[in-house]
């Protein structure tokens, strides 16, 4: 009996399998036959059963290449056959109708490479990502229709048709509980506010709702109360009441304001003698008697982190602790810090300089192996070599090796520091205008500035050659040597300029350098009208002088500085011996505030302003006149465009207001709004010839682009205040000149 089942069995799995003589494979083309084998749970020469089959079919579903799998038996030659149907690859995926203007967020938001497979559960992804997007843009009623397209050489043609709903407006905001502060300074904090009054008016507020700021509103209204004392505040989950049929809703944000505290005691308590505790309390921002202020709060655990950091602490831990008595309303603040172990730097590495030199990186770093850690030097350091003008981007990655050590890698990105700097523009005053140079401020990634420039309009001509060493022999001193040329043709004379100048200077402190300068200028007038009123100004001259120039450098980047202000300072005395005997001065100020991180986009604010003056200690000669007009000075009007009677001007002063926000980030290409003014003095600031002095200004818009061969500025200007017979300018465009 027992035999009989046995034979049975054995009868049933012969019938159920094959015999697989030889594996072949059809359609397979981006994977290999041997890769298949190795797929496969059999071989052949085996008996294959219909089960082993269906496990080999999954394994090839799994490896997301197949649209289709059956498979083929050749009973007469025993010969297994798998057929496949590729899944077409993707070979142009766009989407349109959404952040078109946004090349870096668009990539972001479809996430589907060219060149990947067409995947149905990666298509729904990437279509719900988008409508995600659309929805936190506080639009509703969305639609995103996905396109696909069979091309000829069997591909396909992706495309994403974004078409954005309706947006939220918020047309009643409720703060329902706030009674102490005013709603008003409450609903400037938020970012979703109610629709002002013709609210589609620049300036005022349309009302749309923000859905993803909707939770930061709630922190934001939290921390605002926190900043005046409120301790105990509670603020609910926002609260939206939509009309669908209107688009419009009623926003709500339940507070419990509690009481405002004051601060009875700030205590520090360390587990290393670091620092002087009293002294270190006093430098705070917070002191016992105040209000808790939760900003300054966070601005005192900053300080207190960096000042540990900086003695050698990079693993150091706040924890704050914040004694509360709910009867009296006083909180007593202890700062606990545990400062972990102390680190030394073992190697400083520096990655990604395939054209400077590892010395001029290294000369920059203000920390090295063997020094104990340091976060300001970090930081420091990542602000000068940024500040160079070398490299796009620079990252300081810190590496435990151990316990005690911590390895440092600087990673550069080379920038384009050889530059073709060409500029233009028209006027009726000076025809066609043309610069045009090429300079190198890394030459063989050594650090040393080689530049030659020509510049060209109907009334001049300039040729120079500049040599500069910002490091002489990698020291902190500095030198340069240049040589110039200049012809320009002004009211009833022309005047040609040659001559040299040479410097040396130093660097003192990470942002504080000064030169010394010398400088000799030959002068010769020619083409001289016999009727032009100065006529017996128009002397030929030499001159001899010495100039010192101090500049204070804060800046976090070279082209683009969201941060720092930059001061600058040039006295010029001429008098050594040539004719000309005059002091000059020149005094610049140049600020930058990004505010990406207190309105999360990066707009950039920037205030540029200059103040010349010219003393006369005998001789001034008239080619020495101070002119304003023209980019760096006040747009929206030609290079040399006051004074424009033949008078010569002693002081000036000019300034410049401008906003700039990103086009796209990946083209590197912003848009800056500017507002220019300034003023000429003919006999100086005292208004001694008031009716003599000028005043103009210009506004307008600046398209600026950080292009593979240098930046680029195309300017758009109008004149502000300005009179008959001035010498206007509606465009021009730079390249090479920083933003």
């Amino acid at each position: 009996m027992r035999i009989a089942i046995l034979l049975l069995l054995v009868s049933i799995s012969l019938f159920s399998s094959y015999f697989v003589s030889d594996i072949k494979f059809k359609g397979l083309y981006h994977l290999s036959a041997d890769s298949a084998l190795e797929i496969l749970p059999f071989q052949k020469g085996e008996y294959v059963s219909d089960r082993e089959i269906d496990r080999a079919i999954k394994k090839f579903f799994e490896q997301n290449y197949f649209e289709d799998i059956w498979v083929d038996y050749d009973e007469v030659e025993q010969i297994l056959v798998f057929n496949f149907k590729e899944k077409s690859t993707i070979s142009k995926i766009s989407l349109e109708g959404f952040m078109d203007t946004d090349e870096e967020m668009q990539e972001k938001l479809l996430g589907i490479k060219k060149g990947s497979f067409l995947d149905k559960s990666k298509i729904e992804e990437t279509k719900n990502r988008i409508l995600e997007a659309m929805r936190y843009r506080g639009t509703i009623d969305n639609v995103v229709e996905v396109r696909k397209t069979e091309l000829e050489n069997g591909t396909t043609q992706l495309e994403f048709i974004a078409r954005e709903g309706e947006n939220i407006v918020i047309t009643d905001l409720r703060l329902d509980g706030a009674k102490s502060l005013p709603f008003e300074e409450i609903e400037d904090k938020m970012s979703n506010r109610e629709k002002d009054g013709m609210g589609w008016l620049w300036g005022r507020n349309d009302g749309e709702m923000k859905i993803r700021e909707l939770e930061l509103d709630k922190m934001k209204i939290r921390d605002f109360y926190m900043e005046n004392g409120y301790l105990d505040v509670v603020v609910s989950d926002p609260l939206a009441d939509i009309d669908f049929n209107r688009y419009t809703s009623r926003l709500t944000y339940h507070i419990q304001e509690g009481k405002p505290y004051d601060i009875s005691s700030v205590n520090i308590q360390i587990d290393r003698d670091l620092f002087d505790i009293n002294q270190t309390i006093e430098s705070l921002s917070l002191h016992s008697g105040d209000r808790f202020n939760i900003v300054k709060f966070r601005k005192d655990m900053k300080y207190l982190k960096n000042l540990v950091a900086d003695e050698g602490y990079p693993y150091v831990q706040i924890e704050p602790d914040l004694e509360k008595s709910s009867k009296t309303h006083k909180v007593d603040i202890t700062y606990k810090i545990r400062t972990g172990k102390k680190v030394k730097i073992r190697d400083v590495l520096i990655s990604g300089n395939r054209a400077t030199l590892d010395r001029v990186v290294r000369r920059e770093i203000y920390i090295a192996p063997g020094d104990y850690y340091s976060l300001t030097d970090i930081r420091d350091s990542k602000n000068n070599l940024k500040r160079l003008g070398y490299f796009e981007n620079v990252e300081i990655e810190e590496k435990p090796v151990s316990d005690s050590e911590m390895d440092l890698i600087v990673k550069v990105e080379e920038g384009r520091t050889g530059m073709i700097q060409v500029g233009g523009g028209y006027s009726t005053y000076l025809g066609f205008t043309f610069d045009a140079g090429i300079n190198d401020n890394n030459v063989f990634g050594s650090g040393i500035n080689l530049g030659f420039s020509f510049q060209y309009s109907k009334i001049s001509t300039n040729y120079s050659v500049t040599l500069t060493n910002p490091r002489l022999n990698d020291s902190l001193y500095s030198g340069s040597f240049s040589i110039h040329h200049s012809k320009l043709e002004r009211t009833g004379y022309t005047s040609k300029d040659s001559g040299f100048g040479v410097s040396i200077g130093r660097k003192w402190t990470r942002n504080f350098r000064t030169s010394l300068g010398y400088s000799y200028n030959d002068v010769k007038y020619t083409n001289i009208d016999p009727d032009f009123r100065y006529y017996d100004d128009l002397e030929p001259y030499i001159k001899s002088s010495i100039s010192l120039s101090g500049t204070y450098n804060t800046t976090d980047d070279y082209f683009v500085p969201r941060e720092g202000v930059i001061l600058s300072d040039t006295i010029e005395y001429a008098g050594l011996g040539g004719d000309a005997e005059f002091t000059k001065n020149s005094l610049s100020f140049y600020g930058f505030l990004g505010l990406l991180d207190y309105i999360d986009y990066d707009l950039i604010l920037r205030l540029k302003s200059k103040i010349r003056g010219i003393k006369d200690n005998g001789f001034v000669p008239r080619n020495e006149s101070i002119y304003m007009g023209g980019v760096g000075s006040v747009r929206g009007y030609n290079y040399y465009a006051f004074p424009n009677d033949g008078t010569s001007a002693y002081t000036s002063w000019t300034s410049s207001i401008e906003a700039s926000i990103p086009i796209s980030q990946s083209a590197k290409l912003r848009l800056t709004g500017f507002v220019d003014y300034g003023y000429l003095g003919i006999d100086g600031f005292d208004g001694v010839s008031i009716d003599s002095d000028i005043e103009r200004g210009g506004y307008g818009v600046v398209l600026e682009w950080i292009s593979p061969i240098a930046p680029i500025q195309f300017i758009f200007s109008r004149p502000l205040n300005d009179k008959p017979g001035d010498s206007t300018s509606r465009f021009e465009f730079t390249m090479g000149r920083r933003f």
